[in-house]
């Protein structure tokens, strides 16, 4: 009835706006000059509370050690600190026994860091970039020349093209090999996106050639970082055997911007997408681990609860780098 009764009246009143133009154009106008000088009233009041009434909260997110969280599903937790040098690695798991899983980059430290590393029984998985190639590495120049193109937001580094057989006898024979005789228990698979920026069918038989070479290789397990597209590809064609698990970045969070390290919340239909995506990869057998980036607790809570529905685990930070916040 009041839903009605608003029709109606607004009826009645874009008549009588009809039957007087002038004087209505006159009123509306005036009403919208006094809106606008309400409006900046009250947005400079609102910004000078906010200044007075929260600068603990503003200095708080600009201080640099504000979450490092590990997986919410026990002592045993995860992390990943695939950009902390073997320095900041003692430093953060010599005395730290909440870690049952710690990914780091093992190209980046000696045999006896490692196995350091492994005490009180953790499991430690070496990085292992497949899909792309940085400049700091002592093989950049080697294979420069089969580069794809420049991997936006993060300068230095360049798609490959995995079909050269030279790049992935390079990376199974000779980098995965180095990890694996450091002591590694299992390897983090980074840049399978490559596939979905260079959808061709040789890309894609290029990845499944180099995991399926590791695993037959090493009979360690495979986690894929990303590559949601490559992975469900794999789902689709029976292939997930030839993996362990998946580590998905973001499914709550986003980054707003790379260089200052700014983040936000992940927009409802990208979160979705996720959520649908890591629910099939578990169905099919498939370890779920996430990385979330924020400063949000709220949205931590929001994290932690989902991965304890769902028994997924995750390490949330807001160290792009990655090194541990130490």
């Amino acid at each position: 009835m009041n839903h009605r009764k608003s029709l109606l009246n607004n009826r009645k009143n874009l008549l009588n706006y009809l039957k007087n133009p002038l004087k209505n154009w006159e009123n509306s106008l005036n009403k919208i000059v006094c809106e606008l000088l309400s409006v900046a009233l009250v947005c400079c009041i609102v910004s000078s509370l906010s200044v007075a009434i929260f600068p603990a909260y503003r200095a708080k997110a600009e201080t640099g050690h504000i979450v490092d969280i590990d997986s919410p599903d026990g002592p045993r937790g995860y992390g990943v600190y695939i950009g902390a040098t073997s320095e900041q690695l003692h430093t953060k798991l010599d005395k730290d026994k909440s870690i049952g899983l710690a990914i780091i980059d093992a190209q980046n430290v000696s045999a006896e860091d490692l196995r350091s590393f492994r005490a009180h029984g953790r499991r430690i998985y070496s990085y292992l970039n497949v899909g792309s190639i940085e400049d700091f590495r002592d093989y950049f120049d080697a294979f420069s020349g089969i580069t794809l193109g420049e991997y936006a937001n993060w300068p230095g580094e360049y798609w490959v093209d995995v079909s050269e057989q030279a790049w992935q006898d390079f990376i199974v024979d000779n980098v995965a090999a180095e990890i694996v005789l450091k002591g590694a228990d299992g390897f983090f698979i980074d840049n399978t996106d490559v596939y979905y920026n260079y959808p061709h069918s040789w890309i894609y038989k290029g990845l499944v050639n180099i995991i399926t070479r590791l695993r037959d290789t090493y009979h360690l397990p495979i986690i894929i970082n990303g590559g949601d597209t490559f992975v469900s590809k794999l789902m689709d064609e029976g292939k997930t055997e030839l993996i362990t698990g998946v580590n998905q970045e973001a499914v709550f969070s986003t980054v707003k911007d790379y260089e200052y390290g700014l983040f936000g919340e992940q927009p409802a239909l990208d979160r979705a997408y996720f959520e649908e995506y890591l629910a099939r990869a578990k169905k099919e057998g498939l370890i779920v681990y996430m990385i979330e980036y924020t400063r949000d607790m709220k949205l931590v809570e929001k994290i932690k609860e989902f991965c304890k529905q769902n028994g997924y685990k995750c390490y949330v930070t807001d160290s792009l780098k990655l090194d541990g916040n130490v």
